[in-house]
């Protein structure tokens, strides 16, 4: 496979890894090993521009960065440091959110992106455009290059139309046109990718597009990091169930979890004084008052760096996954974290891509969010042994590095054929 020039479109690069920009930075790095070219092309609100370190990466213009207009708005001073989940927890006023179709990005970052995109194309040859949502005004960029843009890649980390993150239109006039949007992007680009197999796959149904599913994945370049890390130290003599991460949002709730922890303190006081939780991360006031009433079988560690919870994870007898109950396409970064760490999975996740993948590999259980009895089943299937007696891990290789990289290897080389046969 001959070696080609790549442009990557990622709003967010690299942010934390609940945001996708990280799936970007290790695909980005393992291209770069397999001998590709990638320039990269992202907001400068969260990053800065072209160094000596890292002269490929190429930051636009953003409004959201703009101190002017985030006074005028009300919004507090940009931490350069902070991640985006974290410095844009206040979203920006209604005009922005329920008239910007199909986002607020649509103005704030695109126009000055795709001068930035041009001026990249006039720099240097380019093969084919990676372009990455959420937010998916940023497919919009490659429909705007025009008739004369090189081959062309959609990649959706989160459906569009499909389990979509925004609410509904106030007007039909606006949601017909994100439908029109959204088929234009799945349309034009000569390869859609779906991160997950649910989206790819309602590409196929709904608008008959021959969507490709290519997988977030582990990234084992991390391992020297995680060989150096200093996790916190687990109690001697216990059975250790590690989360790490954010653990409860408005669509995750832990109670049922805390309930089976309850019920085993009940009915199975011997296995309950060996068991734990152990929970690293952020943690809001209903789960410290959950953690202080679980009878001493939940612990919470702190807020530690990632290497640190990365080598967490590879202590700990078992890996605790926490999903969304209504969201097929639900498989968050922190799974294949926990696919690296070859440690069973108790995935509380039922009917969504979570699921399949814990099932498929052979690498845990998955019982419903709000199954207590069920969950109860699994972790006590970690005090004595049984769910650490059928792990059994298999096709792990599309789920790690440099799986997904050489995937989107493939589908570069069918997309500059498509765009070749569609320009003569």
């Amino acid at each position: 496979m001959a070696p080609r020039r790549l442009l990557f479109v990622s709003y967010y690069f690299p942010p934390d890894p609940a945001i996708g920009g990280a799936r970007w930075e290790a695909m980005a790095e393992w291209l770069r090993r397999m001998g590709h070219e990638v320039t990269v092309l992202s907001s400068n609100t969260y990053g800065t521009p072209p160094t000596e370190e890292d002269p490929d990466t190429h930051r636009s213009g953003d409004l959201i960065a703009s101190g002017v207009l985030r006074r005028l708005l009300r919004r507090p001073p940009l931490l350069r440091s902070a991640t985006p989940s974290l410095a844009l927890q206040k979203p920006p006023p209604w005009p922005f959110t329920d008239v910007l179709v199909p986002d607020v990005f649509l103005l704030t970052w695109l126009p000055g992106a795709l001068r930035a995109a041009r001026r990249l194309l006039r720099e240097r040859p380019i093969d084919c455009v990676v372009t990455t949502g959420p937010p998916h005004s940023a497919h919009l960029l490659a429909l705007l290059l025009g008739a004369g843009r090189p081959a062309w890649i959609a990649d959706f980390r989160d459906g569009w139309r499909y389990e979509s993150l925004h609410p509904a239109w106030p007007t039909s006039a606006q949601n017909r046109l994100d439908a029109s949007l959204e088929r234009r992007v799945a349309t034009s680009a000569e390869a859609v990718i779906g991160v997950t197999r649910p989206i790819a796959e309602d590409f196929r149904a709904r608008l008959g597009i021959e969507a490709a599913h290519i997988p977030n994945g582990w990234d084992p370049g991390w391992e020297e990091r995680i060989a150096a890390a200093q996790p916190p130290e687990l109690e001697p003599g216990t059975v250790n169930v590690v989360h790490t991460g954010t653990f409860a949002t408005a669509w995750r709730d832990p109670a049922p979890l805390f309930a089976a922890l309850t019920r085993i303190a009940d009915e199975h006081p011997e296995q309950a004084r060996r068991l734990r939780l152990v929970l690293a991360g952020n943690l809001d006031a209903n789960l410290k008052d959950m953690i202080a009433r679980s009878r001493g079988l939940a612990r919470h560690v702190g807020r530690i760096p990632r290497a640190d919870a990365l080598a967490l994870q590879r202590r700990g007898d078992a890996l605790l996954l926490l999903t969304s109950a209504s969201h097929a396409s639900h498989a968050t970064g922190k799974l294949f974290e926990y696919l690296g760490a070859k440690r069973p999975i108790i995935a509380l996740a039922r009917d969504n891509e979570a699921s399949r993948i814990v099932e498929e590999t052979g690498t845990g259980v998955a019982v419903a969010p709000d199954d207590v009895e069920g969950i109860g089943r699994a972790l006590l299937a970690v005090s004595d042994g049984s769910l650490a007696a059928a792990y059994a891990p298999h096709g792990l290789e599309r789920y790690i590095y440099p799986g997904p990289a050489e995937a989107v290897a493939e589908l570069v080389e069918r997309a500059i054929t498509r765009r070749e046969r569609r320009s003569g």
